[in-house]
């Protein structure tokens, strides 16, 4: 559901202090407001601003090529180039001994995020003596084609949202880098990616191994197909509550019954919101679709975002928040109640919702977890930029809306209809999907001739069901490595080491810094002739 989406990954501080917490937001915004005059500023010149205060970088502007696929200048632009964000830490480069460049692709959302939650690469960056250093995803953040108001709602200007253009942006954001610190041909750049991230990290190192010495690829989906020809999904989240309690999907199975069913009438519409604790009843029965969608969206970030500690990545949650859910779902025995107990969970673990939750607010969450799960069959009618921009990519390259049974998992049973996907894909964006296009180009599961790639899934994690989790045992390669690890969420392996940490994640990351030795290593006597 990614994708379309989560790594829209709004912040995660959950291992920051609330006085951290509250630096962090103040830098993003002093970040952002000295960016807003500076965003079209030539790739040379350095933008002066607050560097986040979790980890000390600086941000950059490099001037990117709007279409990287037609040497004419795209109508409504002046120049065909604009602003592409990106942040650097150089305080453990050895520059001197081509020290190599630990690079971020950067994912659907504001790069600053990313940069705040992938601890892991500056503690490799310590080890290696390697540059950190994070790129926007064009369309997302501040590096915006046509600028900020421009780039999303008017006519063509969206089309040049891209797998392939991104990859470009990167690829020679490379070269850039190189010129600008007069790096030595022998300077290894590895890509790090988590979830789509992950993504264009693989496809990075498999279509341009000239470019990059490697790859990290943490929860990437590169087989969409799973996604939408089964039902995987939904039942890695529903085994997580049932690996707690196997009362657990029995109470919530029960629940959408007891939702849909006093949704019928007036007087079971006010039972329903007084019993999920919404602040009035539900206006009306087609209503309860909606209710229905937020609560799935938490339940199922819970186990996405499952991790082994406190976090607050949409919202303040425990250690393993699905199974405190759980524990408080048997306590109340019964379906609205097992419900409620998820919601109050996940909305309102401190209190931050108040004494009841808010209709609009509901709705609208239900609205993103749509998009997240890339239904695009039910028109939104709101979008933020962030959904804006995925939502586009859902309606071309990134197509994975996923059916659910109700048997074998523990949601309401929905079957995708292609037809009304294409049509509001169509009415919305004057596109339709291509289907089978991302596997086709960027070779789904038939990476093997591919070298230096690792790639890990979070076995909590329902991502997990579009991941590559073995390999053929005919590869002989070592090089590539493929990892799922126990009690693991959605890109954990990034994140910064934790004392809770499970020893599968700690012993990934051993792997991962010993493999990237022998990347750099590699491109270092490959290429030293050239120095």
């Amino acid at each position: 559901r990614q994708m379309c989406i989560r790594d829209s990954i709004n912040a995660e501080y959950g291992e920051r202090t609330a006085l951290e917490m509250d630096s962090i937001m103040a830098s993003r915004l002093m970040v952002r407001t000295l960016l807003l005059g500076s965003i079209l500023l030539a790739a040379t010149k350095r933008v002066e601003a607050i560097p986040p205060s979790v980890y000390p970088v600086d941000e950059y502007i490099y001037n990117s090529t709007i279409d990287w696929y037609n040497y004419r200048i795209p109508p409504g632009s002046q120049d065909g180039k604009f602003g592409l964000r990106y942040y650097v830490n150089q305080e453990h480069w050895n520059s001197t001994q081509s020290g190599p460049v630990l690079m971020y692709t950067g994912n659907e959302a504001d790069i600053f995020q990313f940069v705040n939650n992938s601890g892991a690469m500056f503690e490799l960056a310590r080890e290696l003596g390697g540059m950190v250093l994070f790129a926007e995803h064009r369309y997302y953040g501040r590096s915006n084609p046509f600028g900020d108001k421009y780039a999303l709602g008017v006519g063509n200007n969206v089309s040049f949202l891209t797998v392939e253009q991104a990859m470009q942006d990167f690829n020679t954001l490379v070269t850039h880098v190189r010129n600008k610190w007069e790096m030595s041909p022998a300077t290894a750049f590895v890509a790090f990616g988590g979830s789509y991230g992950g993504n264009l990290a693989l496809w990075l190192r498999l279509k341009n191994p000239n470019i990059w010495a490697g790859a990290v690829a943490s929860s990437a989906t590169p087989l969409k197909h799973l996604l939408r020809e089964t039902n995987q999904f939904a039942r890695i989240e529903t085994e997580a509550y049932g690996n707690v309690s196997a009362r657990c999907p029995e109470l919530v199975k029960q629940g959408w019954q007891e939702l849909f069913r006093g949704a019928e009438t007036p007087a079971g519409r006010v039972e329903v919101g007084e019993a999920l604790g919404l602040c009035g009843p539900l206006p009306d029965q087609q209503s309860a679709g909606e209710v229905a969608g937020w609560l799935e969206d938490g339940l199922e970030t819970m186990v996405q975002y499952g991790y082994p500690y406190p976090t607050e990545f949409y919202n303040p949650v425990p250690a393993f928040p699905f199974k405190v859910a759980c524990r408080r779902m048997i306590q109340q025995d019964t379906g609205l109640g097992a419900l409620r107990s998820a919601a109050d969970v996940y909305y309102n673990f401190t209190g931050q919702a108040g004494e009841c939750y808010q209709l609009d607010l509901v709705m609208r969450q239900s609205q993103k977890y749509r998009i997240k799960m890339g239904q695009q069959h039910r028109l939104m009618l709101e979008w933020d930029e962030t959904q804006r921009g995925w939502g586009y990519q859902c309606c071309t390259e990134v197509y994975q809306p996923m059916p659910t049974d109700g048997r074998t998992d523990f949601l309401p049973p929905s079957t995708p209809n292609q037809t009304e996907y294409f049509q509001n894909c169509l009415q919305t964006w004057g596109v339709v999907p291509r289907p089978n296009w991302e596997e086709m180009t960027f070779m789904g599961s038939d990476i093997w001739e591919g070298s230096n790639i690792f790639l890990t899934s979070g076995q909590l994690d329902p991502w997990r069901a579009a991941a590559i989790q073995t390999k053929p045992e005919w590869v002989r390669s070592g090089s590539i490595v493929v990892r799922v690890m126990e009690q693991a969420a959605h890109h954990l392996d990034l994140r910064a080491s934790n004392p809770q940490d499970p020893s599968s994640v700690v012993a990934v990351r051993r792997e991962q810094q010993a493999s990237i030795k022998q990347w750099v290593e590699q491109w270092y006597h490959t290429h030293k002739a050239l120095m």
